[in-house]
């Protein structure tokens, strides 16, 4: 993760695709309130291949001690010294030139972690929130649910705001402002588009998921959260079934489904945190995965409407395909 240690801090000053430092409040990454500084003084950009520094400023940026030609692009190198303002003031040290990375910093140590695009907060064994980027709005989605089995819980984040989870505090670090990962987002797929195929074995010890669309076919290893999709799916098939409106299917009350599964609330959005983000890293590219599981008060249902169930080899239950 590619950062400057700053010469008056322990903490390092991580960079973004295009960092600039300077003066001017609200208008820089990276602030130094020294007189001689300018309001935009340099900029720090990576190319793609590797990074880059410019001096944009009325006194002047130094690199290993010799002056930089204002606006001419310098490649930067692992160890390098910069001054800002003056020769003599104190430098910044490039300690890292790692491609910039989306990150989750901690507001107590400063350490950082990388943000993946389906994350578990506050760690992947007693989840009790997640982070994922939405292909589809270009944007953070921040869900706790914890105990909780209310709907909503659900923000829109952005870089710098600060996450609170549980006994932990992180700062949310985008290192391209725009919209993290633009590549992944071409496709703008939700998992509402894929058919589920569920494999259930003959006393339902396992059950194995299939994702499908236009001949591309994902399989997904067994694993007991795709029990409480299956156990959804059947219950929006039965809905399907009795003639009930979209709006209307599928519900069921999270009450009943913890009762009927033997598992607490907490167990159960568990296993919603980590379906999603199984099938969000199993797949070749970025596809919305929060409409797997819908909300609402008190209730859950799967959001796909496509779905057929095998329970062994005999067919159980096949939904007719969408309207166009």
């Amino acid at each position: 993760m590619a950062c400057l240690q700053h010469p008056d801090k322990d903490q390092p000053v991580y960079l973004m695709a295009h960092h600039t430092v300077g003066r001017r409040q609200g208008a820089v990454d990276t602030r130094i309130t020294s007189a001689e500084i300018s309001g935009i003084h340099a900029a720090l950009q990576w190319t793609g291949t590797h990074w880059n520094i410019r001096d944009l400023s009325r006194n002047g940026t130094w690199l290993n001690g010799q002056q930089l030609v204002p606006a001419k692009s310098y490649p930067l190198q692992t160890g390098d010294k910069i001054c800002f303002g003056r020769v003599n003031n104190p430098a910044w040290i490039v300690e890292n030139l790692d491609a910039p990375e989306n990150l989750l910093i901690d507001i107590h140590s400063g350490e950082a972690q990388p943000l993946e695009q389906y994350h578990l907060l506050p760690d992947e064994n007693e989840p009790l929130a997640s982070l994922q980027y939405s292909p589809l709005t270009g944007q953070w989605l921040y869900e706790f649910t914890g105990d909780s089995a209310e709907d909503g819980n659900k923000t829109l984040v952005n870089h710098g705001d600060r996450i609170d989870c549980g006994l932990n505090s992180w700062q949310l670090f985008l290192a391209d402002n725009q919209g993290a990962t633009k590549e992944l987002s071409l496709q703008q797929l939700s998992i509402v588009d894929f058919e589920l195929r569920f494999s259930v074995s003959s006393h339902e010890e396992h059950v194995q998921l299939q994702l499908q669309r236009e001949g591309m076919k994902q399989s997904l290893p067994a694993r007991i959260h795709n029990y409480l999709l299956l156990y959804l799916a059947r219950a929006r098939f039965s809905d399907m079934q009795n003639g009930m409106d979209t709006d209307s299917q599928g519900w069921v009350s999270i009450q009943v489904a913890t009762h009927e599964l033997g598992i607490t609330v907490n167990h159960l959005n568990t296993q919603i945190f980590r379906a999603r983000k199984q099938i969000s890293e199993s797949l070749p590219d970025a596809v919305d995965t929060s409409d797997l599981v819908e909300r609402r008060s008190w209730e859950i249902r799967i959001g796909c409407r496509q779905f057929e169930i095998y329970k062994g080899t005999q067919l159980e239950a096949k939904t007719e395909p969408q309207e166009a």
